[in-house]
């Protein structure tokens, strides 16, 4: 009776440890989730160009109204003609902010289109910042307040036709370690830094020219989607927005499918990567892709092409072991048949011989008998 008594006891609190550590893995994992969804969160908002709230003793968040002005050529200007165009900034933080507007030029990154402003004047045939002058420069925005910067453009007499292009940035002001409030700011706070892209073209003879290269698909493929790529090269004054179609063949040269890339801006001189999957899930041989790009005021025409595998060779293989196994089963249940056949024929024949044998006994045993 005691040694029943000893077990339960033992049994009850093994029963309880486990619920104890269960509870604490529980916990553990609900804090790991949490802490992923926060990381996927930032990363988002990164990712999607959306102002993102910096963790510290404050928190500042900007959002630059347009992302961009004049890409689609609006603001087209003569050489020594002045404009003036207008910009916002709004405050996300949770406090007022005294915000500081400049005119940058900027570089594009590696990848072809992101663009990274440089603090200090560019000397180039695309520079814009020393055309622009902003007012004002510096104001107070209170929480959810959104203000306005009328920008200058003032082209001088002896601009080059074609693009120029700058970056109206805003960011938080700083005297020493103090916000508009007196409020101490993070380090990261303090390099929040949001812009609009100012596309500016000055008109006159501009040269426009692009190429399509490295258009590619996979050599082979068993199953879709099919990922492929193109880089597009500008080599114009001004930047080009192409308008890109490819049309899918089959082998038999019957079309089965369009794809519209969406268009995307290439700036002077520069080269972007393009790239995109076709939906297709099955195939049946050899196909075709064409190429057609347009682009430029005068809707240049360049085009590509690409032939590429798309079948599914392991399925087939499969199908074609599979129907050789059927054919061989058959092959076998009828050579089988053959044989049992075979065998009665010989038995039967076998059977009508000693019939005919007995049959010819007895025909010499009656003749003997008369």
């Amino acid at each position: 009776m005691n040694m029943k008594t000893a077990q339960t006891s033992l049994f009850i609190k093994l029963t309880q440890r486990r619920l104890i550590m269960a509870g604490l893995v529980a916990a553990t994992l609900t804090a790991a989730a949490v802490a992923v969804t926060n990381t996927s969160l930032a990363q988002e908002q990164l990712d999607q160009g959306q102002p993102q709230e910096q963790t510290g003793l404050t928190n500042i968040a900007l959002t630059a109204i347009p992302p961009r002005l004049g890409e689609d050529n609006s603001i087209l200007l003569d050489p020594g003609e002045r404009q003036q165009v207008q910009v916002r900034v709004r405050n996300e933080s949770n406090q007022p902010l005294n915000v500081v507007s400049r005119a940058a030029d900027f570089t594009v990154a590696e990848d072809g289109f992101t663009p990274i402003s440089v603090d200090e004047e560019v000397s180039n045939r695309w520079s814009l910042a020393s055309w622009l002058t902003l007012v004002p420069q510096t104001q107070t925005l209170n929480r959810n307040e959104t203000g306005a910067v009328n920008v200058l453009i003032e082209v001088p007499e002896d601009a080059l036709p074609g693009g120029h292009y700058a970056m109206i940035t805003h960011e938080p002001a700083v005297n020493g370690e103090e916000t508009g409030e007196g409020e101490l700011v993070s380090a990261s706070a303090i390099s929040q830094k949001v812009g609009t892209l100012l596309y500016v073209i000055v008109d006159g003879p501009i040269n426009e020219e692009a190429f399509v290269r490295d258009f590619q698909f996979p050599k082979f493929t068993e199953f879709g989607p099919v990922p492929f790529s193109f880089i597009v090269e500008n080599a114009s004054d001004i930047h080009i927005t192409p308008r890109t179609s490819i049309e899918i063949y089959n082998m038999f040269g019957r079309k089965v499918d369009t794809l519209e890339i969406e268009p995307r801006n290439v700036f002077p001189l520069m080269s972007r990567t393009f790239e995109d999957e076709w939906q297709q899930i099955w195939g049946t041989g050899l196909y075709t892709a064409k190429l057609t790009m347009s682009y430029g005021a005068s809707g240049a025409v360049t085009m590509a092409s690409t032939k590429f595998w798309l079948i599914p060779l392991k399925l087939l293989l499969a199908m074609l072991i599979l129907i050789l196994t059927a054919i061989a089963s058959i092959v076998g249940v009828r050579r089988h048949y053959r044989q049992r056949q075979d065998q009665k024929q010989k038995k039967i024949q076998m059977l009508e011989q000693r019939l005919d044998e007995l049959e010819n006994g007895n025909n010499n045993l009656d003749k003997y008998e008369d």
